[in-house]
């Protein structure tokens, strides 16, 4: 059972590190791309300057994500570090608990903000949406020109969350159980 929990583990680990550095690449291709054109062709992409920020918020959801997973995120430790071992370990682990909870909030939230204001337009978009889906003739293009794709930024940033929290937890869990034979 420990081998295919760590397994998951490793899986979400790489799923989080994916996603954040596909999300760096791209921000560094797409405004890399835009500076060539704009000095050598004399304009630049027209959604080079917006599509950036959302690839940032998507890097950012799944960058929260590996470092809680990993336990690199920062954390006060200085009233922490004065608690015996076994309080420090109990409360890491309601600690973890809360985070899963704050993370399905976050979800929820996000998705609940996704559906009331996610079919606001993008106003930098709209024109290369709209160039999009003539040369397509696929209508499925007009939803990157709402709020919906890139507000959904937070259902996915919660989501993740929420999961490595809860891997974290029965990481944890596990360890104490292993080094004491007792559950806090």
């Amino acid at each position: 059972m420990a081998a295919i929990f760590q397994s998951f583990q490793r899986l979400a680990a790489r799923v989080f590190a994916g996603g954040a550095g596909l999300c760096m690449a791209m921000i560094f291709l797409i405004i890399f791309l835009n500076a060539v054109g704009r000095y050598t062709l004399g304009s630049s992409l027209a959604w080079g300057d917006q599509v950036p920020v959302f690839l940032g918020i998507y890097g950012v959801m799944f960058g929260m994500a590996l470092a809680y997973l990993q336990d690199r995120h920062v954390r006060l430790g200085v009233i922490v570090d004065f608690l015996s071992i076994r309080l420090r370990e109990a409360l890491f682990l309601l600690v973890d608990l809360a985070v899963v909870l704050i993370g399905a909030v976050l979800a929820w939230s996000g998705y609940l903000f996704m559906s009331s204001r996610g079919g606001m337009r993008i106003s930098g978009l709209n024109s290369t949406i709209r160039s999009l889906q003539e040369a397509t003739g696929l209508e499925v293009f007009n939803v990157f020109g709402t709020m919906a794709p890139y507000q959904f930024a937070i259902v996915l940033g919660g989501g993740m969350l929420a999961v490595a929290a809860a891997l974290k937890f029965i990481e944890r869990l596990g360890a104490l159980r292993a080094t004491t034979g007792e559950v806090p």
